[in-house]
């Protein structure tokens, strides 16, 4: 299972990995299928096997965010408060992720928290970097050419 590959989980002791292991599922969806949309109870943590997801936000605008490298991991808000996703995912692609219960995973921290603390801090890097992805594409699509008219 990828979960040994996760950005998450990478480097974890072996008693706290097979504890998470036994926590996940493994899921197949099909191009084009919703995985949760925005203000969802934000239920499972998803790591992505293999495929393509598409999180995005409409909200007048709409603001994308692909996730597409084995182990890159999305549905987040599962372990944060309070707990409602903050964006909709959706298949580009057939795509295969793990999925695993948050409540479960909350449990193992409270087993492990060491393991639960460096979790954490990654997942805070996880989010730290797609905030300022969503800030530099908030700014591109702010740019306006001054392209002068001569007609």
């Amino acid at each position: 299972m990828i979960i040994e590959e996760a950005q998450l989980f990478r480097g974890m002791s072996p008693d706290f990995m097979e504890e998470v292991a036994a926590a996940a599922e493994e899921k197949t969806y099909a191009a084009d299928q919703v995985i949760f949309n925005r203000g969802d109870p934000a239920v499972e943590l998803y790591i992505l096997e293999e495929g393509r997801i598409n999180l995005y936000v409409k909200e007048g605008a709409t603001m994308n965010f692909t996730v597409d490298a084995p182990g890159e991991v999305f549905g987040w808000s599962a372990l944060v408060e309070p707990n409602v996703y903050t964006a909709s995912a959706a298949c580009y692609e057939a795509s295969k992720v793990v999925k695993i219960d948050g409540t479960r995973l909350e449990h193992i921290f409270e087993r492990h928290p060491k393991e639960a603390y460096l979790v954490m801090k990654r997942l805070a890097g996880v989010v730290a970097q797609r905030l300022l992805n969503s800030y530099e594409e908030h700014l591109r699509s702010r740019s306006v050419v001054d392209t002068p008219s001569y007609g």
